[in-house]
């Protein structure tokens, strides 16, 4: 007798087979873009607190009199922040002075 493919059970075992490397595929993956998107984020707020903190500490006498409040846009216009998509345009920091490092903390208002 002449052997002329596989039978339906077989396919059926390779099509589950298949299926089931393929939901650990595609779960995994998901895992990995998640991850670089809070890594994105969070290398965004590391920028943002920088260049505020350098701002600060370039009118340190005027925050170590009181805290202020300012935008991202105030960033921009000052120079100490590129943002062409206006991303941080309307995000609020607060600038303190911190007298142990005598520096500018810099906190995100939320």
């Amino acid at each position: 007798m002449q052997n002329r493919g596989y039978t339906i059970p077989e396919l059926i075992i390779v099509i589950v087979i298949v299926g089931i490397f393929s939901m650990v595929l595609i779960n995994k993956t998901s895992y990995a873009f998640t991850d670089t998107d809070e890594v994105a984020k969070d290398t965004e707020r590391l920028i943002l607190i920088k260049s505020a903190t350098d701002y600060g500490n370039s009118i340190l006498e005027t925050v170590k009199e009181k805290d202020q409040y300012i935008t991202g846009k105030d960033l921009m216009e000052a120079e100490y922040l590129i943002d062409e998509n206006n991303r941080y345009q309307d995000i609020k920091l607060k600038l303190s002075y911190d007298v142990g490092s005598n520096s500018t903390k810099v906190e995100i208002l939320d």
